[in-house]
């Protein structure tokens, strides 16, 4: 086994809610180094607390060539953490870390959310409907478990992280009891130490209030107001106002919708599989090729 750690920060939320952005602006800070994603199929295969941290350390050590705490002393840092999106899903899992890890949980407007979701054509809501309710399972499952050891657990807005960088940074900086630097506002200026893609190719530019407005813009009213209609409870106990009284669809519709989310959703997820192996098996015969 390891002798690294156990992490000093785990930061928790769903897809698309600027998971990546914190931690662009969190790996800024002098004393900071957070793994942007892991595999977590393979980390949480025997998930005791021991063997998460241990696979942690293989892909850190597969995605940078050191392990972590190489990896610490060649950056001259001393604490470090990692995020996925996943991670929700196993929450059980991470629980024994509520003694000695800080988590940092980052909460997105459901239908900034749902938006994206539809946009970025991964499966994950092909349809406002059934977007509004994954949101709303993992927002909840997510409170659940910092109610658990509330001391231990910081909840933030992604709206707060764009629009109030500096206050809301200073609140991350003092739950996990570091000095603010402003280099987590000038995140921006820094290499990304993983690779950028269409999916978060927006964390190399400095955050701004569009980020969190493009909704409005792009869904229609009555996707709106389904999302309302599947979130909107949780939506306003996290500070953000309805624009619509949420509308039920009808039964037909809802059908229509599980049934869209089942076919047209895995269809893209197979898609983007695919495409990510291609990518996959191209890099590897370009750097075979080039040795």
């Amino acid at each position: 086994m390891t002798d690294l750690n156990y992490p000093n920060v785990i930061l928790l939320g769903t897809q698309r809610s600027g998971t990546t952005l914190l931690t662009r602006m969190l790996s800024a800070h002098s004393q900071l180094f957070i793994q942007n994603e892991i595999s977590v199929e393979e980390v949480f295969t025997h998930p005791s607390p021991d063997e998460i941290v241990e696979r942690c350390n293989e892909q850190i050590k597969k995605r940078h060539g050191l392990p972590t705490s190489e990896l610490l002393k060649r950056e001259n840092k001393t604490l470090w953490g990692f995020k996925d999106p996943q991670l929700t899903e196993h929450l059980n899992a991470l629980e024994p870390f509520l003694k000695t890890t800080k988590f940092i949980t980052i909460v997105r407007d459901a239908r900034g959310v749902v938006n994206s979701y539809i946009d970025n054509k991964w499966g994950l809501g092909t349809t406002a409907y059934t977007g509004a309710i994954r949101w709303r399972n993992e927002v909840l499952a997510q409170e659940c478990f910092m109610k658990k050891a509330p001391k231990q657990c910081l909840y933030i807005r992604y709206e707060d992280l764009v629009t109030k960088q500096e206050e809301t940074l200073r609140k991350v900086c003092d739950h996990l009891e570091i000095p603010f630097e402003n280099s987590l506002i000038e995140y921006h200026k820094k290499k990304a130490q993983f690779k950028l893609n269409a999916s978060n190719i927006n964390t190399s530019k400095g955050a701004t209030e569009q980020f969190s407005t493009r909704w409005k813009n792009e869904l229609t009213a009555r996707q709106v107001s389904e999302i309302e209609y599947v979130a909107g409870e949780i939506l306003q106990k996290n500070s953000y106002e309805l624009t619509t009284s949420g509308n039920k669809p009808n039964i037909l519709r809802r059908l229509y919708y599980h049934l869209h989310q089942a076919v047209v959703g895995e269809f893209q997820i197979q898609y983007q599989l695919k495409k990510f192996a291609v990518k996959q098996f191209l890099s590897k015969k370009s750097s075979s090729a080039n040795a």
